[in-house]
């Protein structure tokens, strides 16, 4: 009868010790932000841009924007203040509900605060519980805000949207590279103190901000990936193409698929009339010091198809398919070779060589760090490309080389 007593007691006095849902927070006293953006003024002040979700708004079933009821899913607001927090603190002055970051897709940083410095960015990010180090991010060459204001007829929530063309692109071009905010911190502490940062712009005409401008086959103005940012030691120093910031990906043995147009005969014309698709890359960094130089090689093995062609050859031939391997090697390697004098121009070693020669050559490199020696002037680099092309599609031969036949 005592242990039963004892055993009461116990429950009811670990009972109260429970802690109960004190600081409970309700959907419906939320905010959900889907994308936000970061822009410094003309007076210096940072001013913060939130895309927030408006769930009434989004319709039921997947289809244009605003089918349903014809209210924008979302709705986009700014606050100013002389630091990060202090904006985002001055929301409560004009919101009904508290902002919540937990779904934030895409952070977008405009190009005057990337030149500024984005220092402050990383600390809050590191700093705070409810920014996740897992959101994208994305440089807007001009503000932020315009690009959270641009609306998608396939998407209802732009900032859902933006993710899923970062991901598309990652996973089937690779041209463009795919920056989480952890990505970022981890390149900016490593020793090249470099990153590639996808760039988003608004091509087209007039910005689509309102419903009635999705209600027509096709729209004025899209949002698109364009040029990939050059960050180094936290600010913008430049800007890379498309096809340079592919030659990084080959580098830095990031890609995935992705698609090649090259010269079928380069002997009879250098136009590029063919095209391949890379369904397997695999990249391998040597370096070998001699006379305080590093002569490094990047040896690149590519699988991939053949999935268009102007030529008129035999594709049965295997020398043919020999002379289009061999074209399209030249092709890669005169990819990376262009990304490579982006690299020197820029000064901004964003395709990680430094970050090989530190892990390889750590006493060396803690020398140069002490005398402040640059180390990619001391980079002389190679490319080998070796190219297989494992099928031609369904015809084994062209449709000019038919033609030719028939006539």
């Amino acid at each position: 009868m005592l242990k039963k007593r004892i055993l009461m007691i116990t429950i009811i006095l670990t009972s109260i010790l429970l802690s109960g849902c004190w600081d409970r927070m309700e959907l419906n006293e939320l905010s959900i932000t889907s994308a936000s953006s970061m822009d410094i003024n003309k007076e210096g002040k940072w001013v913060i841009s939130f895309q927030v979700v408006v769930p009434s708004a989004i319709p039921a079933a997947a289809g244009t924007v605003g089918r349903s009821n014809g209210h924008v899913p979302i709705e986009v607001y700014s606050t100013e203040g002389v630091t990060i927090k202090d904006a985002v603190s001055k929301s409560y002055l004009e919101a009904s509900r508290k902002l919540y970051f937990g779904h934030n897709r895409v952070l977008i940083i405009g190009e005057d605060a990337a030149k500024a410095g984005i220092n402050q960015m990383i600390d809050l990010y590191l700093r705070n519980s409810d920014s996740r180090e897992t959101v994208n991010v994305l440089i807007a060459s001009g503000d932020g805000r315009s690009i959270l204001e641009q609306l998608l007829s396939v998407q209802p929530i732009p900032g859902i949207g933006m993710e899923r063309i970062l991901e598309k692109q990652q996973q089937y071009l690779s041209k463009i590279p795919y920056v989480r905010m952890y990505d970022l911190i981890k390149h900016q502490l490593s020793p090249s103190h470099s990153v590639l940062v996808p760039e988003i712009t608004i091509s087209g005409g007039k910005e689509v901000t309102n419903l009635d401008q999705l209600h027509q086959t096709t729209v004025p103005s899209k949002l698109r990936l364009k040029r990939a940012a050059i960050i180094k030691h936290n600010k913008l120093v430049g800007w890379m193409s498309e096809n340079e910031a592919l030659g990084v990906s080959f580098l830095r043995d990031k890609v995935n698929y992705s698609s090649i147009s090259f010269a079928c005969n380069p002997e009879k014309s250098a136009a590029k009339d063919s095209n391949y698709m890379v369904s397997h890359s695999k990249t391998t960094i040597s370096i070998k010091q001699t006379e305080g130089k590093y002569e490094v090689t990047a040896s690149i093995k590519i699988k991939g198809w053949l999935d268009e062609t102007g030529c008129s050859e035999n594709l049965l031939d295997p020398e043919i398919i020999d002379n289009m391997e061999k074209s399209l090697a030249k092709e890669v390697e005169s990819l990376c070779s262009k990304a490579w004098t982006a690299i020197l121009k820029s000064d901004a070693d964003v395709a990680g060589i430094s970050d090989v020669i530190y892990r390889k050559f750590p006493t060396q490199w803690k020398q140069m760090e002490d005398d402040n020696i640059n180390v990619l002037p001391k980079i002389n680099l190679k490319v080998k490309a070796k190219v297989h092309m494992k099928k031609v599609g369904l015809s084994n031969k062209g449709y000019n080389k038919l033609l030719k036949k028939d006539q």
